[in-house]
């Protein structure tokens, strides 16, 4: 797609909790539309489509052969890589929820389509786009906080039985993995955007509190390249469910994050305003505003125009895919795992 004044067309698959999301943010950009809405379940779909006001799409077909340019992709887990490759080779980019895929394999597959196609497949990672978490990024890379030493994100959240009942949620399947690829995993990849990629895990995961075929409790010891150390606590086993934690230790000072606000510092020559915690989505996993993804969809759509280099890509999605299968890799081994 050239530079040409024209309103790129985005069609919405998938009508679950997080196309509510989608919706309001690609609503809020000016330099896109939204061409309909096609969901599996005809019923809920309308639903949707009522809601919003919008066309609805009744087969894939009927999307792939329409002339919108982009989907963004609402759907179970399991059919993220499936769908991406085939709308990319019908000629549309695509933004896809997390995560990216559920294997190494669908990961690579998603990246070579998209050399092959010269289509976009742009994966969310909403929190990389919080003004917090950015400032957060440029003090490490400033050396404000000297040797990183200790780096580590702590999601002990909560999951009710019903949650998980009837669904493809909990599934190895669909979701390829529970507390770390679908609850954990914007931690997990804001943990490595801030510090970088991981050299090395040793894990253990479990099944302790639902009845699920996937982890509802995991902790990785980690390694960094760059030599810090640290750990990734992830669950939704704990009651009564407490905000995301992410600390960044240093031999010059060290930094605490409850969510998207910055709760403690202690570095000397780092002004960061602290705030706060509001959110609660660590309890309710629709309990948060759409800023973040109004902000990544801009930078997304601005990328398909040809104004704006593309700021998460789905490489940068697949090392943080990568990193969670090597977790579940160890706990199964018993040893540590080198990525």
């Amino acid at each position: 797609m050239s530079k040409a004044e024209k309103k790129v067309k985005v069609a919405v698959i998938g009508c679950g909790v997080i196309a509510d999301f989608h919706v309001k943010a690609l609503n809020a950009i000016d330099d896109c539309e939204i061409a309909g809405v096609y969901g599996n379940l005809p019923e809920q779909c309308k639903e949707f489509a009522e809601k919003y006001n919008l066309k609805v799409f009744t087969s894939m077909e009927e999307v792939f052969s329409s002339d919108c340019d982009m989907i963004t992709l609402c759907t179970p887990s399991g059919t993220h890589a499936e769908i991406s490759v085939n709308a990319m080779k019908r000629g549309k980019h695509v933004i896809v929820e997390k995560p990216l895929a559920l294997t190494v394999e669908e990961c690579d597959e998603i990246i070579e389509t998209e050399k092959a196609t010269g289509k976009i497949c742009a994966p969310i990672s909403q929190l990389r786009y919080s003004d917090n978490v950015r400032q957060v990024k440029k003090a490490v890379e400033a050396g404000k906080f000297g040797k990183l030493t200790l780096c580590s994100v702590y999601m002990k959240f909560y999951r009710s039985e019903s949650y998980y009942a009837g669904s493809w949620r909990g599934t190895k399947k669909m979701d390829g993995g529970g507390a770390l690829m679908n609850q954990g995993i914007h931690g997990i990849d804001i943990l490595r955007y801030i510090v970088g990629n991981v050299k090395s895990v040793q894990a253990k995961v479990s099944t302790l509190v639902h009845n699920i075929e996937v982890e509802d409790t995991a902790v990785a010891a980690i390694e960094f390249d760059r030599g810090a150390l640290g750990v990734i606590e992830g669950a939704t086993s704990v009651m009564p469910g407490y905000p995301r934690r992410l600390e960044i230790c240093g031999e010059k000072g060290s930094l605490a994050m409850e969510e998207d606000a910055i709760v403690k510092v202690d570095v000397p020559d780092l002004d960061l305003k602290i705030s706060k915690n509001d959110a609660e989505n660590f309890k309710d996993p629709a309990a948060f505003s759409f800023e973040g993804h109004r902000r990544q969809f801009n930078n997304i759509i601005n990328a398909v125009l040809g104004k704006e280099k593309l700021e998460y890509t789905s490489k940068d999605a697949a090392e943080t895919v990568k990193l969670i299968l090597s977790i579940y890799k160890s706990s199964e081994t018993g040893e540590r795992v080198y990525l």
